[in-house]
């Protein structure tokens, strides 16, 4: 075979080789996509039950992955932190509605129900080997410990609770405190901020509280645009009350 020959094949072949690696990338990326998209439509569920529009979960992804990057973390664990985040709450679909939309206090027997959903969330991904997935068990089972060790389901304390878990805890009470609830009003939006500050060394791990209130002003602005979002919903969800 001439030289020439050899080396039009040789570039042919790589030609191809290059269309089957972009090609390849298109499909990885599109599944990647078809399985963010299932994982956040599963926590929607869960969201459902709190008469929730979703946007909750945007903001847990949001705040979280703005803290993580803060922090350093590394590409990888900012991405699994955003897509698991969303079904820290998963546990919920067992709980209740009795439970979770009572407008009044919650009774000390109901409040060891609603405990349970940390578990119950947890064994959701028990046996799965997706790393993913693996992230979303740790989240759902720690993100209510406390730094103080006074959390639950398992009392961790300080390091001992996982990173991710302390990162959403954070992030999941900061929402809960500037989201109406039915026995309860929002609380604005710098009110929360000194909540969460007052709460460093107790609830939350002091170094995540000292990197969120460096993001303050970015997770303003994810607060802000989503408050706008659930207004427009209400109101509309309003206007079809009235006219039905």
């Amino acid at each position: 075979m001439a030289a020439k020959e050899r080396k039009s094949r040789f570039f042919e072949y790589e030609e191809r080789i290059r269309k089957s690696y972009i090609e390849l990338k298109k499909a990885y990326a599109e599944v990647q996509d078809s399985y963010a998209e299932m994982v956040f439509r599963l926590a929607l569920v869960a969201e459902y039950k709190d008469d929730s529009t979703g946007t909750h979960l945007v903001r847990i992804a949001d705040y979280s992955t703005e803290i993580a990057r803060a922090m350093n973390l590394s590409a990888k664990d900012v991405d699994y932190l955003k897509y698991a985040s969303v079904m820290h709450d998963i546990g919920k679909l067992v709980v209740p509605d009795s439970i979770l939309k009572k407008p009044s206090g919650l009774t000390p027997e109901e409040r060891e129900v609603i405990k349970k959903h940390a578990v119950l969330g947890a064994n959701i991904f028990k046996g799965s080997r997706s790393p993913l997935l693996k992230v979303a068990k740790l989240i759902a089972l720690t993100h209510h410990e406390r730094y103080d060790g006074t959390g639950y389901p398992s009392g961790l304390k300080g390091k001992d609770i996982p990173l991710f878990g302390r990162i959403v805890a954070l992030t999941d009470v900061f929402d809960a405190l500037t989201s109406e609830r039915p026995y309860k009003e929002a609380y604005g939006f710098d009110e929360a901020v000194e909540m969460i500050r007052v709460e460093s060394g107790k609830h939350f791990d002091p170094e995540v509280v000292k990197v969120f209130l460096k993001c303050k002003n970015k997770i303003r602005k994810i607060w802000q645009a989503t408050k706008d979002i659930d207004a427009f919903v209400k109101d509309k969800a309003n206007e079809q009350r009235i006219e039905n």
